[in-house]
């Protein structure tokens, strides 16, 4: 037990050094020194606006978002009971971009921030529900053995051909969304990320308790007075949600609810409240840590987050995918 509560406060510490770091780097870059004097209103007013305007409100997406990401890939796991499930390669991403491409191609002129992720949700759900269909079996449980006939690729196919459709103008803003470029880092976003993940996420802690059940198996689990297609659904729900509000605000973020719960486990070694807030903690850290790289890898202009994320996050799923087929021969 030491040993998580000292991982916990180390990665708290981390993350403290990360969001100072993020306030610094950038074009251009500000020191130490200048970053205190804004914030007590001694540095210029350019530098003031940099920070407040830009930098505060993308260092606070990435710290919700990535938190966001990091639960809903916890919950999926633990409900799927598989270890590879992930908000992106479920097809929930591509569902909530489907739409929120769709509002922001078509219906730019009535965006609302909150809306934004109202839509996101509608087409994580709608997402949800074709992998749901698709993994029902008879007994009301969730059959594992086809979970991974999503629909992603699907949405994915539908969305780049939808954006031909799009106008010139709105087709390069549609296209940096979709690479995950954390667009919406601006103060209105933030206040409507904030309430989101706020009472989603110690919901979402309230309901993965019944993770721990899951775990002995769909059957066990209901003999010991466990609901389990109810309490499944409640956690898809909740899942599809932080996942969906996510990338209404940052883009098409791939892999990062696949990495942070798979970390908090090499800490915790079981699912337990820990792993929850370890996979939150570990989501934000991987987050910021891709945003801040993103903005110094190239001499001028910066990589869009959700590329980077994506070259380090798909090796570790094919690594995975390729450790979990070799254990089911050997079984």
């Amino acid at each position: 037990m030491k040993k998580i509560y000292w991982t916990f406060y180390f990665l708290l510490f981390v993350l403290v050094i990360l969001s100072i770091g993020s306030l610094m780097i950038g074009t251009p870059f500000i020191y130490l020194d200048q970053l205190f004097a804004t914030f007590i209103g001694k540095e210029s007013s350019s530098l003031a606006l940099i920070v407040r305007e830009f930098r505060v409100p993308r260092l606070l997406i990435s710290l919700l978002a990535g938190a966001c990401l990091g639960v809903s890939g916890y919950i999926l796991q633990g409900v799927t009971r598989n270890e590879l499930a992930d908000s992106s390669i479920l097809g929930i991403n591509a569902g909530a971009g489907f739409l929120v491409m769709l509002y922001l191609g078509f219906f730019s002129h009535y965006s609302l921030p909150f809306l934004l992720l109202v839509v996101a949700f509608l087409g994580g759900v709608l997402a949800a529900c074709c992998v749901y269909l698709a993994a029902y079996d008879r007994n009301g449980f969730l059959g594992m053995n086809r979970i991974l006939l999503s629909v992603n690729a699907g949405l994915s196919a539908l969305t780049l051909l939808c954006t031909i459709q799009l106008s010139k103008e709105n087709y390069g803003f549609v296209n940096a969304w979709l690479a995950g470029s954390i667009w919406g880092a601006s103060w209105p976003y933030v206040w409507a990320l904030l309430p989101w993940a706020v009472i989603l996420i110690p919901l979402g802690g309230l309901y993965a308790q019944r993770i721990g059940l899951l775990s002995f198996g769909q059957e066990r689990a209901q003999g010991l007075g466990l609901n389990v297609a109810k309490s499944q659904k409640i956690l898809l729900l909740l899942a599809v949600a932080l996942a969906s509000g996510s990338v209404a605000v940052t883009g098409s973020l791939s892999f990062v609810g696949l990495l942070a719960p798979h970390a908090a486990k090499l800490v915790v070694r079981k699912e337990n409240n820990w792993t929850f807030v370890l996979s939150g903690l570990f989501g934000s850290i991987f987050l910021l840590s891709a945003d801040m790289v993103a903005r110094v890898i190239l001499p001028s202009g910066e990589v869009p987050t959700g590329i980077l994320i994506a070259l380090f996050g798909a090796p570790y799923f094919l690594y995975a995918l390729f450790i979990r087929q070799k254990h089911a021969l050997n079984s």
